[in-house]
């Protein structure tokens, strides 16, 4: 990895893990306020299923792919030399694709009662009702997602993140001030309307802003001359895999849901509050590091400089490992504090917020694995082979469909959470087992003596920082209140977090420069 790939994704992960912790922040102000109105219900449940149609939506329509799938062409574009056919190529996709996106969300206005019935069959008909009202509010929210997505792409083809960055905290406040404001009146729908204020403005005007400073028009455009033809074709072709395969990345949420509609009331809630718990590292590692490095490994093989390819993909993949399984220890060895202090002082209990901290344990296992896993699929995204983690993972959701169902009859949301973590961990082994496999063809003579080497020395790193992580509730610092809960909070950090940091730096300096 030259210096210079270096010091661009080093800027770029910065801005992206910057944002990501910002918009965490956000997103805990956001989820502190919706425990405060509503905490654990049915009605908490409600809301949460109505997001799976518009998921659905925007996963048909690889919206949370775009940068995946548009980055490479639009890469290929900028390497001519030739930025009028990459704004052509965005102008007509854009134009093509919302236009489809728009008769869908149409169709979903219109069938709303019905689709809200196949989501969460295991409701009552109050529910459902109120279920179908939520879902008509969420839905427009979709087209802005998608051309967002397509904008975003643009501006982190020409290495400018700034706007991508903003986007989710800009979403969040919407949520968070619609929320606070409308709920007196509207009830839960308050926070249904923030979701389509947020991404209006998240999504919408401020990706749209992003897009002229860089000179682009943003006027729809059906240019089907054979430049734009011929890359069009090609972003249908690595796209149609993303958008007809259902990867268990994204189900594991809808089929929690399913078959939590069927279990006690707040079973929903208590899967979806500990799920955004452990999101927060997630979003952090994996997803900082997976778009920051993604335009340009995208970029190296479009280039043709494979090892560079692939020395870049690993060292990414050393970061994760590095970093993951501590943020695994911190949050299983103190799910209790880190609920508590999340989403205490509201309307959860203490049995919700054992409940979700239980969750929670089970979930953190795999944090590893989903962070991850972005990273192994855009290793394969940037050289646009997208058929095998997209075939691989819709084979593995149907398969873990009866696994879901059997955990979940036995342990409840419990078994729904344990499903969820061995189903990833398959996945993420599947994916890496394979990359290897296709790394060897493209860079035999790359060597994985010293990857594999750091692995294993670190995993002992690892379980030593458990051993002591696990000893502070011996202290007694957690005293079933917030501010001790932060208190323990911080030192963990502080020992763990820090420690683990300090070791890293004196013990494996190599490593430790990448970051």
């Amino acid at each position: 990895m030259t210096q210079e790939v270096k010091k661009q994704i080093r800027r770029a992960s910065g801005i992206m893990a910057l944002s990501v912790i910002l918009s965490r922040v956000i997103g805990f102000v956001r989820e502190w306020v919706f425990a405060q109105t509503l905490g654990a219900s049915a009605v908490t449940d409600v809301y949460l299923s109505s997001f799976v149609i518009p998921d659905f939506l925007n996963y048909l329509m690889a919206a949370g792919a775009l940068s995946i799938s548009l980055i490479p062409i639009l890469s290929e574009c900028l390497q001519q030399g030739d930025n009028r056919l990459s704004e052509k190529v965005f102008r007509t996709t854009s134009t093509v694709m919302g236009l489809v996106l728009l008769v869908l969300i149409v169709a979903g206005e219109i069938f709303a009662d019905k689709l809200g019935g196949w989501v969460a069959p295991g409701y009552s008909l109050e529910q459902k009702i109120l279920l179908a009202k939520l879902l008509r509010v969420i839905l427009p929210a979709q087209f802005f997602f998608y051309w967002g997505g397509l904008a975003m792409s643009v501006q982190q083809t020409h290495g400018r993140f700034l706007f991508s960055a903003l986007s989710p905290i800009v979403y969040n406040f919407g949520i968070i001030l619609c929320g606070l404001i409308f709920y007196s009146s509207m009830g839960v729908m308050g926070f249904s309307v923030g979701v389509l204020v947020g991404s209006f403005f998240g999504h919408g005007m401020l990706q749209w802003w992003g897009v002229k400073k860089l000179g682009y028009s943003c006027l729809p455009s059906l240019n089907f001359s054979e430049e734009v033809w011929v890359r069009f074709k090609r972003y249908l072709w690595v796209t149609f895999p993303i958008m007809l395969s259902f990867s268990l990345v994204v189900t594991d949420e809808w089929i929690t849901k399913y078959f939590g509609s069927f279990l006690e009331a707040k079973a929903v809630s208590y899967l979806s509050y500990a799920r955004t718990e452990m999101r927060i590292p997630i979003a952090v590692l994996g997803q900082a590091a997976g778009m920051a490095s993604f335009p340009y490994l995208s970029r190296l093989w479009s280039e043709k400089n494979f090892d560079q390819y692939v020395a870049t993909l690993l060292g990414e993949i050393v970061k994760l490992w590095a970093l993951g399984p501590i943020a695994a220890v911190i949050v299983i060895s103190h799910s209790i504090p880190l609920t508590h202090f999340i989403y205490g002082g509201g309307k959860l209990t203490p049995f919700d917020l054992k409940q979700t901290a239980l969750v929670l344990q089970i979930l953190g296992v795999g944090i590893f694995f989903w962070a991850c896993q972005i990273l192994l699929s855009r290793g394969f995204y940037a050289a646009q082979k997208t058929w095998l983690p997209s075939v691989w993972g819709t084979v593995l959701s149907f398969v873990m469909i009866p696994v879901y169902y059997v955990l979940s009859q036995r342990w409840g949301y419990l078994g729904l959470a344990l499903a969820g973590t061995v189903g990833i961990f398959i996945y993420c082994s599947f994916l890496w087992w394979m990359l290897k496999k296709y790394i060897r063809t493209i860079a035999p003579q790359y060597l994985f003596s010293d990857f594999y080497r750091f692995f294993f020395q670190w995993g002992l790193v690892v379980v030593i920082f458990a051993l002591i992580s696990f000893s502070f509730e011996k202290l007694g610092i957690y005293q079933a209140t917030r501010l001790s809960a932060l208190a323990d909070l911080i030192l963990v950090g502080v020992v763990v977090g820090g420690g683990a940091i300090w070791v890293l730096k004196k013990g494996f300096p190599q490593v430790f420069k990448t970051f």
